[in-house]
Protein backbone atom coordinates (compact mmCIF):
# COMPACT_ATOMS: atom_id res chain seq x y z
CA UNK A 1 0.00 0.00 0.00
CA UNK A 2 1.69 3.27 -1.10
CA UNK A 3 2.18 5.90 1.60
CA UNK A 4 0.53 9.32 1.39
CA UNK A 5 3.90 10.84 0.43
CA UNK A 6 4.34 8.40 -2.44
CA UNK A 7 0.77 8.86 -3.67
CA UNK A 8 1.11 12.65 -3.53
CA UNK A 9 4.46 12.62 -5.36
CA UNK A 10 3.08 10.30 -8.03
CA UNK A 11 -0.03 12.46 -8.32
CA UNK A 12 2.03 15.62 -8.78
CA UNK A 13 4.12 13.89 -11.45
CA UNK A 14 1.08 12.76 -13.42
CA UNK A 15 -0.72 16.03 -12.79
CA UNK A 16 2.22 17.98 -14.19
CA UNK A 17 2.55 15.60 -17.13
CA UNK A 18 -1.17 15.81 -17.84
CA UNK A 19 -1.30 19.59 -17.77
CA UNK A 20 1.94 19.97 -19.69
CA UNK A 21 0.88 17.60 -22.48
CA UNK A 22 -2.52 19.29 -22.69
CA UNK A 23 -0.89 22.71 -23.05
CA UNK A 24 1.34 21.45 -25.87
CA UNK A 25 -1.58 19.75 -27.64
CA UNK A 26 -3.73 22.87 -27.25
CA UNK A 27 -0.90 24.85 -28.79
CA UNK A 28 -0.58 22.49 -31.77
CA UNK A 29 -4.31 22.22 -32.43
CA UNK A 30 -4.68 25.95 -31.84
CA UNK A 31 -2.14 26.76 -34.54
CA UNK A 32 -4.07 24.67 -37.08
CA UNK A 33 -7.42 26.08 -36.03
CA UNK A 34 -6.50 29.77 -36.12
CA UNK A 35 -5.37 29.36 -39.73
CA UNK A 36 -8.85 28.23 -40.73
CA UNK A 37 -11.15 30.05 -38.31
CA UNK A 38 -11.85 33.73 -37.79
CA UNK A 39 -11.96 35.66 -34.50
CA UNK A 40 -15.75 35.84 -34.95
CA UNK A 41 -15.94 32.02 -34.90
CA UNK A 42 -14.22 31.95 -31.52
CA UNK A 43 -16.39 34.84 -30.36
CA UNK A 44 -19.61 32.96 -31.16
CA UNK A 45 -18.63 30.14 -28.81
CA UNK A 46 -17.06 32.51 -26.27
CA UNK A 47 -20.30 34.43 -25.75
CA UNK A 48 -22.01 31.22 -24.63
CA UNK A 49 -19.21 30.06 -22.33
CA UNK A 50 -20.56 31.77 -19.21
CA UNK A 51 -23.88 29.91 -19.46
CA UNK A 52 -22.16 26.55 -19.91
CA UNK A 53 -19.72 26.94 -17.03
CA UNK A 54 -22.36 28.21 -14.61
CA UNK A 55 -24.67 25.33 -15.57
CA UNK A 56 -21.79 22.88 -15.05
CA UNK A 57 -21.07 24.44 -11.66
CA UNK A 58 -24.73 24.18 -10.62
CA UNK A 59 -25.09 20.55 -11.66
CA UNK A 60 -21.92 19.66 -9.73
CA UNK A 61 -22.70 22.06 -6.83
CA UNK A 62 -19.39 21.45 -5.05
CA UNK A 63 -20.33 17.85 -4.24
CA UNK A 64 -17.15 16.43 -5.79
CA UNK A 65 -15.06 18.22 -3.17
CA UNK A 66 -17.62 17.32 -0.49
CA UNK A 67 -17.27 13.61 -1.35
CA UNK A 68 -13.49 13.86 -1.17
CA UNK A 69 -13.78 15.55 2.22
CA UNK A 70 -15.86 12.70 3.71
CA UNK A 71 -13.83 10.32 5.83
CA UNK A 72 -16.02 7.27 5.23
CA UNK A 73 -17.09 6.31 1.71
CA UNK A 74 -20.66 5.19 1.19
CA UNK A 75 -22.30 4.07 -2.01
CA UNK A 76 -25.37 6.13 -1.09
CA UNK A 77 -23.35 9.36 -1.10
CA UNK A 78 -21.96 8.81 -4.59
CA UNK A 79 -25.33 7.61 -5.83
CA UNK A 80 -27.07 10.73 -4.52
CA UNK A 81 -24.52 13.01 -6.19
CA UNK A 82 -24.80 11.08 -9.46
CA UNK A 83 -28.58 11.36 -9.70
CA UNK A 84 -28.61 14.95 -8.47
CA UNK A 85 -26.18 15.91 -11.23
CA UNK A 86 -28.22 14.09 -13.87
CA UNK A 87 -31.55 15.61 -12.81
CA UNK A 88 -30.09 19.09 -12.36
CA UNK A 89 -28.33 19.03 -15.73
CA UNK A 90 -31.47 17.99 -17.62
CA UNK A 91 -33.49 20.66 -15.83
CA UNK A 92 -30.91 23.33 -16.65
CA UNK A 93 -30.68 22.19 -20.27
CA UNK A 94 -34.45 22.47 -20.75
CA UNK A 95 -34.41 25.92 -19.14
CA UNK A 96 -31.52 27.17 -21.31
CA UNK A 97 -33.00 25.53 -24.42
CA UNK A 98 -36.13 27.64 -23.90
CA UNK A 99 -34.04 30.74 -23.08
CA UNK A 100 -31.82 30.44 -26.18
CA UNK A 101 -33.82 33.10 -28.12
CA UNK A 102 -33.43 35.51 -25.17
CA UNK A 103 -29.67 34.92 -25.13
CA UNK A 104 -29.52 35.57 -28.88
CA UNK A 105 -31.60 38.72 -28.47
CA UNK A 106 -29.27 40.01 -25.75
CA UNK A 107 -26.29 39.61 -28.10
CA UNK A 108 -28.24 40.76 -31.18
CA UNK A 109 -27.27 37.56 -33.01
CA UNK A 110 -29.95 35.05 -34.06
CA UNK A 111 -27.30 32.50 -35.11
CA UNK A 112 -26.67 31.87 -31.43
CA UNK A 113 -30.03 30.08 -30.98
CA UNK A 114 -29.10 26.74 -32.62
CA UNK A 115 -25.49 27.02 -31.48
CA UNK A 116 -26.53 27.52 -27.85
CA UNK A 117 -28.89 24.55 -27.90
CA UNK A 118 -26.12 22.41 -29.37
CA UNK A 119 -23.29 23.62 -27.11
CA UNK A 120 -25.30 23.24 -23.90
CA UNK A 121 -25.40 19.46 -24.38
CA UNK A 122 -21.87 19.55 -22.98
CA UNK A 123 -22.85 20.05 -19.35
CA UNK A 124 -25.39 17.21 -19.63
CA UNK A 125 -22.60 14.87 -20.77
CA UNK A 126 -20.38 16.17 -17.99
CA UNK A 127 -23.05 15.44 -15.37
CA UNK A 128 -22.97 11.75 -16.26
CA UNK A 129 -19.39 11.52 -15.00
CA UNK A 130 -19.53 13.69 -11.87
CA UNK A 131 -19.54 10.81 -9.38
CA UNK A 132 -16.94 8.82 -11.35
CA UNK A 133 -14.69 11.88 -11.44
CA UNK A 134 -15.08 12.21 -7.66
CA UNK A 135 -14.00 8.59 -7.16
CA UNK A 136 -10.85 9.08 -9.24
CA UNK A 137 -10.13 12.41 -7.54
CA UNK A 138 -10.63 11.11 -3.98
CA UNK A 139 -8.30 8.14 -4.50
CA UNK A 140 -5.69 10.30 -6.28
CA UNK A 141 -5.97 8.25 -9.46
CA UNK A 142 -4.28 11.10 -11.31
CA UNK A 143 -2.74 8.79 -13.92
CA UNK A 144 -6.19 7.55 -14.96
CA UNK A 145 -7.55 11.10 -15.11
CA UNK A 146 -4.54 12.15 -17.19
CA UNK A 147 -5.03 9.31 -19.68
CA UNK A 148 -8.72 10.18 -19.96
CA UNK A 149 -8.18 13.89 -20.55
CA UNK A 150 -5.23 13.56 -22.94
CA UNK A 151 -7.03 10.92 -25.00
CA UNK A 152 -10.15 13.10 -25.13
CA UNK A 153 -8.09 16.12 -26.17
CA UNK A 154 -6.40 14.24 -29.02
CA UNK A 155 -9.68 12.85 -30.37
CA UNK A 156 -11.62 16.10 -30.00
CA UNK A 157 -8.74 18.16 -31.41
CA UNK A 158 -8.54 16.02 -34.55
CA UNK A 159 -12.30 16.32 -35.05
CA UNK A 160 -12.23 20.09 -34.48
CA UNK A 161 -9.39 20.61 -36.98
CA UNK A 162 -11.10 18.37 -39.56
CA UNK A 163 -14.36 20.28 -39.27
CA UNK A 164 -12.54 23.61 -39.48
CA UNK A 165 -10.78 22.54 -42.69
CA UNK A 166 -14.13 21.48 -44.13
CA UNK A 167 -15.72 24.86 -43.53
CA UNK A 168 -17.86 24.21 -40.43
CA UNK A 169 -16.52 27.37 -38.74
CA UNK A 170 -17.77 27.77 -35.13
CA UNK A 171 -19.66 24.47 -35.28
CA UNK A 172 -16.27 22.77 -35.31
CA UNK A 173 -15.26 24.48 -32.05
CA UNK A 174 -18.57 23.55 -30.42
CA UNK A 175 -18.28 19.93 -31.58
CA UNK A 176 -14.68 19.76 -30.37
CA UNK A 177 -15.83 20.83 -26.89
CA UNK A 178 -18.66 18.27 -26.85
CA UNK A 179 -16.42 15.41 -27.99
CA UNK A 180 -13.84 16.30 -25.34
CA UNK A 181 -16.44 16.19 -22.56
CA UNK A 182 -18.07 13.03 -23.92
CA UNK A 183 -14.83 11.04 -24.30
CA UNK A 184 -13.56 12.19 -20.88
CA UNK A 185 -16.82 11.09 -19.23
CA UNK A 186 -16.72 7.73 -21.02
CA UNK A 187 -13.16 7.05 -19.89
CA UNK A 188 -13.95 8.11 -16.32
CA UNK A 189 -16.60 5.39 -16.34
CA UNK A 190 -14.04 2.93 -17.67
CA UNK A 191 -11.44 3.68 -14.98
CA UNK A 192 -13.81 4.16 -12.03
CA UNK A 193 -14.86 1.00 -10.15
CA UNK A 194 -18.03 2.65 -8.84
CA UNK A 195 -21.39 2.19 -10.59
CA UNK A 196 -24.74 3.90 -9.84
CA UNK A 197 -27.91 2.10 -8.85
CA UNK A 198 -31.55 2.97 -9.52
CA UNK A 199 -32.56 3.55 -5.88
CA UNK A 200 -32.65 7.34 -6.06
CA UNK A 201 -32.27 8.86 -2.60
CA UNK A 202 -31.04 12.46 -2.34
CA UNK A 203 -31.06 12.65 1.47
CA UNK A 204 -27.26 12.13 1.80
CA UNK A 205 -26.80 15.48 0.06
CA UNK A 206 -28.04 17.33 3.15
CA UNK A 207 -24.99 16.58 5.28
CA UNK A 208 -22.66 17.53 2.41
CA UNK A 209 -24.43 20.75 1.44
CA UNK A 210 -22.94 22.82 4.27
CA UNK A 211 -19.49 22.20 2.78
CA UNK A 212 -20.43 22.16 -0.91
CA UNK A 213 -22.60 25.32 -0.84
CA UNK A 214 -19.60 27.51 0.00
CA UNK A 215 -17.69 26.09 -2.96
CA UNK A 216 -20.74 26.52 -5.19
CA UNK A 217 -21.04 30.21 -4.33
CA UNK A 218 -17.29 30.77 -4.78
CA UNK A 219 -17.18 28.98 -8.15
CA UNK A 220 -20.19 30.84 -9.55
CA UNK A 221 -18.67 34.17 -8.53
CA UNK A 222 -15.33 33.19 -10.11
CA UNK A 223 -16.92 32.09 -13.39
CA UNK A 224 -19.02 35.25 -13.67
CA UNK A 225 -15.94 37.35 -12.95
CA UNK A 226 -13.89 35.45 -15.53
CA UNK A 227 -16.54 35.74 -18.26
CA UNK A 228 -17.95 39.18 -17.43
CA UNK A 229 -15.86 41.04 -19.99
CA UNK A 230 -16.94 38.63 -22.76
CA UNK A 231 -20.58 39.28 -21.86
CA UNK A 232 -20.06 43.05 -22.10
CA UNK A 233 -18.07 42.82 -25.34
CA UNK A 234 -20.68 40.54 -26.91
CA UNK A 235 -23.49 42.94 -25.98
CA UNK A 236 -21.95 46.28 -26.96
CA UNK A 237 -19.34 45.33 -29.55
CA UNK A 238 -19.21 42.26 -31.82
CA UNK A 239 -18.22 38.60 -32.03
CA UNK A 240 -14.83 39.51 -33.51
CA UNK A 241 -13.86 41.49 -30.39
CA UNK A 242 -15.05 38.68 -28.13
CA UNK A 243 -12.95 36.20 -30.11
CA UNK A 244 -9.81 38.34 -29.81
CA UNK A 245 -10.32 38.82 -26.07
CA UNK A 246 -11.10 35.16 -25.30
CA UNK A 247 -8.13 33.82 -27.23
CA UNK A 248 -5.75 36.42 -25.78
CA UNK A 249 -6.89 35.61 -22.24
CA UNK A 250 -6.62 31.85 -22.91
CA UNK A 251 -3.03 32.01 -24.16
CA UNK A 252 -1.86 34.47 -21.51
CA UNK A 253 -3.22 32.34 -18.64
CA UNK A 254 -1.79 28.98 -19.75
CA UNK A 255 1.19 29.14 -17.36
CA UNK A 256 -0.99 29.80 -14.34
CA UNK A 257 -3.46 27.08 -15.35
CA UNK A 258 -0.60 24.59 -15.67
CA UNK A 259 0.52 25.24 -12.08
CA UNK A 260 -3.02 25.36 -10.72
CA UNK A 261 -4.03 22.12 -12.45
CA UNK A 262 -0.94 20.29 -11.21
CA UNK A 263 -1.48 21.27 -7.57
CA UNK A 264 -5.26 20.84 -7.59
CA UNK A 265 -4.92 17.26 -8.82
CA UNK A 266 -3.65 16.15 -5.38
CA UNK A 267 -4.02 18.99 -2.84
CA UNK A 268 -7.48 18.35 -1.41
CA UNK A 269 -7.29 14.51 -1.37
CA UNK A 270 -3.88 14.67 0.33
CA UNK A 271 -4.99 17.19 2.96
CA UNK A 272 -8.28 15.39 3.64
CA UNK A 273 -6.37 12.18 4.44
CA UNK A 274 -4.70 13.88 7.41
CA UNK A 275 -7.41 16.33 8.48
CA UNK A 276 -7.64 14.71 11.95
CA UNK A 277 -3.92 15.34 12.56
CA UNK A 278 -3.32 19.10 12.48
CA UNK A 279 0.50 18.94 12.61
CA UNK A 280 0.66 16.36 9.81
CA UNK A 281 -1.77 18.43 7.74
CA UNK A 282 0.35 21.54 8.33
CA UNK A 283 3.48 19.73 7.11
CA UNK A 284 1.70 18.46 3.98
CA UNK A 285 0.36 21.95 3.26
CA UNK A 286 3.80 23.52 3.75
CA UNK A 287 5.41 21.04 1.34
CA UNK A 288 2.71 21.72 -1.26
CA UNK A 289 3.33 25.46 -0.87
CA UNK A 290 7.08 25.04 -1.35
CA UNK A 291 6.47 22.87 -4.42
CA UNK A 292 4.06 25.47 -5.85
CA UNK A 293 6.57 28.28 -5.30
CA UNK A 294 9.36 26.26 -6.91
CA UNK A 295 7.20 25.36 -9.89
CA UNK A 296 6.15 28.99 -10.30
Amino acid sequence: MPSLKEKTARGLLWGGLNNGVQQVLNLLFGIFLVRELTPSDYGMVGMLAVFSVIATTLQESGFTAALVNKREERHEDYNAVFWFSILMSFGLYIFLFICAPLIARYYHNSNLIPLARYSFIGFVLSAMGTAQSAVLFKHMMVKQRAISQITALIISGCIGVSMAYNGFSYWGIATQNLVYVGVTTLLYWYFSPWRPTLNINLNPLREMFGFSSKLLATNIFSHVNYNLFSIILGRYYNTRDVGFYDQAYKWSSMGGLFILGTINSVAQPALSCVKEDYEHQRRVFTKLMFFTCGLS
